[in-house]
């Protein structure tokens, strides 16, 4: 599979990224996850005016696309350096689509002379952000729509802005 086109949010995203939300969760997240926590992470699809107005409050919202322009992953990176979403379809997971959408958040962030990374991470990102040189700060258990769900606190500093560690 050739590198995917990787570009800022744009309006016309708003539905394939609900999409791509849901389908990853419902899917994917049973690879770690019970039917029960699942469904409580993504008991429905999105609502699309609550996922647009996340993509315009400040976050940037980078979109690795299809061919036809069609949205597959995406990343949202909050100004203080949380990494609140990381999601790709399921038919594209392992294809390394994450990590290169990853990479180039990383990268901005740099850009932006941000000084740490970090994020609540699923088992799937927890293994992602591991192979990226993220520390595990602590596993959290927590109660999401009455389930019993756990992610990881994970954290990466960054030395400078230049790439250099």
């Amino acid at each position: 599979m050739k590198p995917p086109h990787i570009r800022t949010y744009e309006p016309k995203d708003t539905a394939f990224l609900c999409g791509v939300f849901f389908d990853s969760v419902r899917v994917l997240g049973r690879r770690d996850y019970n039917e029960e926590q699942v469904k409580a992470w993504a008991p429905s699809m999105p609502d699309q005016a609550n996922f647009e107005d996340r993509a315009r409050d400040g976050r940037l919202v980078l979109v690795a696309v299809d061919e036809s322009d069609a949205p597959i992953a995406y990343g949202e990176l909050e100004s203080n350096g949380h990494i609140d979403h990381l999601y790709c379809r399921p038919e594209v997971a392992g294809t390394g689509i994450a990590s290169t959408l990853y990479d180039r958040m990383e990268q901005k962030a740099r850009e932006l002379q941000m000084t740490k990374l970090f994020g609540e991470a699923s088992e799937a990102a927890r293994r992602l952000f591991l192979a990226k040189d993220f520390t595990e700060v602590k596993r959290q258990e927590f109660l999401l729509r009455g389930v019993s769900v756990h992610n990881y606190l994970m954290e990466k500093w960054l030395s400078n802005a230049n790439g250099e560690d």
